[in-house]
């Protein structure tokens, strides 16, 4: 990518990249030598300067009665970046909030791939807030399928203050897994195969329940509802109980 490339991703159309560029090469220029430079009508390059200048990019200076162009700092354009991930930053509460609002239709949204799962997981992360809690469904564990992503999954997850009440069907990669539950803000139901024949995972969180297949082809989805969501939390709360029955059993 060149530098005219990088300047018109940063915001600048490719006249005032190229009106820029010409500047910081001339080091300081009349409209007439810019204009002659970059293949442009003298009145066009006195608009995009002015432009520039508003935007702190270019400086105006006199010689006798001809204005000269100069370039500011590239370094400015560090500093726009910065500025404008601050304000991003700073909006993204309102944002999120936007994003997570109850929809009046269920929205829903699907994930194909090992890349499209581990989306799919990371809007948990991006949706719950410590104290939640997310109330899971574990048949055909993430863990055999993406043990690296898996292990730093749940570390973020803790680390956020964001528990987790799951049912697990009892697997060779689960003992291992639960040993560390408590640090890691997790409370298990094991339950054998023939009790939970189960093999996909579901999670519900937030006003959302979020299934993952891993069949020959993965994917998932991620269904938007509050009162689907409300529903599924009161089927997890019958399932908890029954599973606690079913393990002593």
């Amino acid at each position: 990518m060149d530098i005219q490339e990088t300047l018109q991703q940063l915001g600048m159309h490719e006249k005032k990249a190229s009106v820029y560029l010409a500047c910081l090469e001339l080091g300081a220029g009349t409209a007439y030598l810019i204009a002659k430079k970059v293949g442009l009508k003298r009145p066009t390059v006195y608009d995009i300067a002015d432009q520039l200048m508003k935007e702190g990019f270019l400086h105006k200076s006199m010689r006798g009665n001809v204005k000269y162009f100069s370039p500011a700092d590239p370094e400015k354009l560090i500093r726009m970046l910065q500025d404008k991930e601050k304000a991003v930053r700073e909006a993204m509460p309102e944002l999120q909030n936007l994003y997570n609002s109850p929809k009046a239709k269920p929205l829903i949204r699907y994930f194909e791939g090992k890349e499209g799962i581990i989306e799919m997981y990371e809007d948990s992360l991006r949706s719950c807030r410590k104290g939640d809690e997310i109330l899971a469904y574990v048949g055909e564990d993430v863990l055999r399928h993406l043990p690296g992503y898996a292990a730093g999954y749940v570390k973020r997850r803790a680390k956020e203050g964001i528990a987790l009440r799951g049912i697990y069907k009892d697997t060779p990669e689960l003992k291992k897994y639960t040993e560390k539950s408590r640090e890691q803000l997790r409370v298990t139901r094991v339950l054998s195969e023939t009790k939970f024949p189960v093999n996909n995972e579901t999670n519900i969180y937030k006003n959302k329940i979020a299934i993952a297949s891993y069949g020959k082809e993965m994917f998932g989805m991620i269904i938007e509802s509050v009162e689907i969501a409300k529903s599924q939390k009161a089927i997890f709360e019958l399932a908890w109980k029954g599973a606690s029955l079913a393990d002593n059993e």
